[in-house]
């Protein structure tokens, strides 16, 4: 059985490289509003400062961090968890999360994080915000970072 989800999974990956739209109040506004934290989303884009007003609001909220091993040590959000996109075990490690919790997931730039966040929602994720501006970006909104 997780041979087919890592199947499907990676079909994801390779099938996800256009652009999507979605209809929520972020991608329209850009904006999350109290009413949309912590509710069940398709997949949620999420700017730097908004990510950061999150973070204030939801504290059960995980972090995780999609980037290369390099890229992670060189610098982080505090208490960001870690799971190489580019690991080819990435689909299996994340089976290994909680799927209700909810997540802010980030990378360089912003285009490993969407396609994990789709795969995360193919795998039964819930509640899944795509910090879209990359790590530069929520540390110049202001995020706590660590070393």
């Amino acid at each position: 059985m997780k041979k087919l989800v890592a199947i499907g999974v990676i079909t994801v990956l390779f099938s996800s490289c256009g652009t999507e739209q979605t209809t929520n109040n972020v991608a329209a506004t850009g904006a999350v509003t109290d009413s949309e934290i912590g509710k069940v989303v398709k997949v949620q884009p999420i700017g730097s400062q908004d990510a950061k007003n999150l973070l204030a609001k939801q504290q059960d909220i995980v972090i995780l961090d999609v980037r290369t091993p390099q890229e992670f040590n060189s610098g982080h959000l505090t208490n960001a968890q870690h799971i190489d996109f580019f690991a080819p075990d990435f689909a299996q490690q994340l089976t290994s999360l909680d799927t209700s919790k909810p997540y802010l997931v980030y990378c360089a730039v912003g285009g490993r994080s969407r396609k994990a966040v789709r795969v995360m929602q193919e795998l039964g994720f819930s509640v899944v915000y795509d910090a879209n501006e990359g790590y530069a970006a929520l540390q110049r909104a202001g995020i706590a970072v660590e070393q």
